[in-house]
């Protein structure tokens, strides 16, 4: 319920328009507006950084190098 009341309050939505939203719109507007809150606010904006870094599947290899002293074609 505090979803829906959430979205009541940021969309003017009334509940029975919220409710009869599709599900993927309705999940849509809930990140959207989460996202813009989270960024009004610094620790906002760090938290959404940090998850940016977590969800990052690819190594880079150059920052991997400066760690480990590690230079291409070095013997």
């Amino acid at each position: 319920m505090e979803k829906i009341a959430y979205l009541n309050m940021k969309t003017r939505m009334s509940h029975t328009e919220i409710m009869a939203l599709p599900y993927a719109i309705f999940l849509a507007y809930l990140k959207q507006y989460q996202m813009f809150d989270l960024m009004s606010t610094p620790e906002g904006r760090e938290y959404l950084e940090k998850c940016e870094r977590v969800k990052q599947t690819t190594p880079d290899f150059a920052k991997l190098r400066q760690v480990s002293g590690y230079k291409v074609g070095e013997e």
